[in-house]
């Protein structure tokens, strides 16, 4: 029996450090964003953080994006509530480590996080990821997990994200292209990288009301059924 207990502590070592490096490899983003400070990025507004990549000019224009972006989100779905910490770099080197070199929204440990790339720092991806912010800041963790499906959280991105492939005159999606996209359910399975899947989204949620959404993923978080609360989408 005293063998045993080395080779346990041992085990038990092994475990931690395992699943220590799955949680790094995963939450990456997540753990960027809490420990932004002990990084090369620098505050330079609430909430606000960009390395030296980005000059003065773009600083100005990027705070300019971010202050449209939100009043877009505000006309469409209402003032938001979330108050995600921003992350901005031109630098595409930080692609290599697994950040978009668009935008990227995840969950902290304690708020709400988007990571801007090279190609994102402009009104448009801004606008798109803050409202990936604000469902998530507004909806907890098991409605998240079995609630939203994916075309719905793309679909309400892309509802204030005007860039041209985005745009009425410019989309042209099949019914079968559209049930397509409506079968994915988890983010992990979304093809991020097909336009197509984008506009099928974003027409799979526009016969919804989109001012109350806010109130309906409340009821989500008040044990509704996803189906109950946006019956127009079906």
């Amino acid at each position: 029996m005293r063998n045993l207990a080395p080779r346990f502590k041992i085990f038990i070592v092994v475990c931690i450090a395992f699943f220590t490096a799955f949680f790094i490899f995963v939450k990456k983003e997540a753990i960027a964003c809490e420990l932004v400070g002990l990084s090369h990025f620098y505050e330079v507004s609430p909430n606000l953080y960009i390395d030296t990549s980005i000059g003065k000019r773009q600083q100005r224009e990027l705070l300019k994006a971010i202050q449209v972006a939100t009043q877009r989100v505000s006309e469409v779905y209402g003032t938001p509530a979330a108050s995600p910490r921003i992350m901005a770099t031109a630098d595409p080197r930080y692609a290599r480590l697994g950040f978009s070199r668009t935008g990227v929204q995840t969950s902290g440990f304690f708020r709400e996080c988007i990571f801007l790339g090279s190609k994102g720092l402009n009104t448009d991806v801004i606008a798109h990821e803050l409202v990936h912010a604000e469902v998530r800041h507004r909806t907890n963790l098991l409605v998240e997990l079995i609630q939203l499906p994916a075309w719905f959280i793309e679909g309400t991105g892309v509802k204030v994200d005007y860039r041209k492939p985005f745009l009425a005159e410019n989309i042209d999606v099949a019914s079968l292209d559209q049930a397509k996209v409506r079968s994915v359910f988890f983010l992990k399975d979304f093809p991020f990288n097909n336009v197509e899947s984008y506009q099928a989204a974003l027409m799979a949620i526009e016969p919804m009301s989109h001012k109350d959404l806010y109130q309906r993923l409340e009821r989500l978080n008040n044990g509704e059924q996803f189906e109950e609360v946006f019956t127009e989408l079906f």
